[in-house]
């Protein structure tokens, strides 16, 4: 019967077992169901409160975020030298309309000086530009005009004081003539009685020494030099000499001074050694493609001689030549012999010489010749 009296027991601790079991099971569903209450009203209660649903709210901080970094450049749009450049500039445009009605007094001063500045610039370009123009073409051709430089040494001769008297141009100064009358020759005037010429009131000639071909380049003496030399000094009339020069470089122009001054044998004159530079019509030239600095240049070369042998150099050009194939700026310190026919002359700039007739008349020589008038006195150096 023992075995009987175990088994009862045992089943006893097992009932028991079950009805502990089953109250926690029990209240861990209380639990459960009163967590679940409270959440779903704390739930209610947070959407009472805010009238937002967060997860929408949620949603829209998720957009904004990718918003916001669509909007930043990527990698390939940097420039590591120009990527604060945009936002400097916005920056500058924002604050210069920011203040466009307020300026500084610093910067108000600046402006005015700046103003004063442009006003005094525009005051020197007109005191260095003139207005005036002059015609440099020959009598017959069609007028070409160049303007004034106002910084090259005028002529300041008055046109009133210019007259002709016995067929011949003078300049007078308080009614008494201070101009001297001369003529030029070469070979082409043949044989000159220069007795004759003196008599008739010639005070100096120029003599032209000789030429360079103007496509050979080939130096030559003039035919009737020495003669013509010799036939002035043996009347008492002035000498100066001229060499028709087509030189293209400064060493040809000394050869061409030597030779003036070789030919001339000693002889004292009180006139000036000329380079006569002039263009040749209808046929081209060795020299008509020389700058106006390359001709200046070749001339200083031919004066720098000349003057080392004590003898007076001086330039021969048409108003043309002088006004675009020498620059005058840089020969003011140089006397000009102006080859320009007529009793006027518009040339504006300062010259001792002017060539004004190329059909005058003289006894003693057959045909035209040259006449010319000179401003000051050589013969009185």
């Amino acid at each position: 019967m023992a075995m009987f009296d175990d088994h009862s027991y045992n089943e006893g601790v097992n009932v028991g077992k079950r009805i502990a079991l089953g109250s926690v099971l029990a209240s861990a569903a209380v639990l459960l169901i009163l967590g679940v209450t409270v959440a779903m009203n704390g739930n209610k209660k947070h959407s009472n409160n805010t009238g937002t649903n967060p997860y929408v709210k949620s949603e829209e901080k998720s957009t904004e975020s990718t918003e916001t970094f669509n909007n930043k450049r990527t990698s390939d749009q940097l420039s590591f030298w120009n990527m604060y450049d945009e936002e400097k500039s916005e920056e500058i445009v924002v604050s210069e309309n920011k203040n466009e009605n307020k300026k500084p007094e610093s910067v108000s001063k600046n402006k005015a000086k700046e103003k004063k500045s442009v006003s005094e610039n525009k005051e020197t370009v007109s005191e260095n530009t003139s207005s005036e123009k002059f015609n440099i073409s020959a009598p017959g051709e069609k007028p070409e005009y160049v303007y004034v430089d106002p910084t090259i040494p005028k002529a300041e001769l008055i046109e009133d004081n210019f007259s002709i008297s016995d067929n011949r141009l003078v300049y007078s100064q308080g009614g008494r003539n201070v101009s001297h009358f001369g003529i030029d020759v070469s070979k082409y005037n043949g044989s000159v009685s220069w007795n004759k010429v003196k008599k008739a009131g010639v005070e100096y000639a120029l003599i032209r020494v000789g030429a360079r071909g103007y496509s050979t380049g080939n130096i030559v003496l003039d035919e009737n030099f020495s003669d013509n030399l010799q036939g002035c000094i043996d009347n008492g009339i002035d000498v100066g000499v001229y060499f028709f020069s087509q030189a293209i470089n400064t060493n040809e122009a000394i050869e061409e001074a030597n030779y003036c001054v070789a030919a001339l044998g000693g002889k004292v004159i009180r006139y000036p050694i000329i380079f006569d530079s002039e263009k040749i019509l209808n046929d081209n030239y060795r020299t008509e493609n020389l700058s106006s600095t390359e001709l200046t240049e070749i001339f200083k070369a031919f004066a720098d001689v000349v003057k080392a042998y004590g003898y007076t150099p001086m330039f021969a050009g048409t108003k043309e030549q002088l006004a675009k194939k020498v620059d005058l700026m840089n020969m003011k310190d140089y006397d000009i012999w102006l080859l320009d026919p007529g009793d006027k002359t518009e040339y504006p700039y300062r010259y001792c010489i002017r060539q004004y007739s190329d059909k005058g008349t003289v006894d003693g020589i057959n045909g035209n010749v040259d006449l010319n008038i000179c401003l000051i006195s050589y013969a009185e150096k």
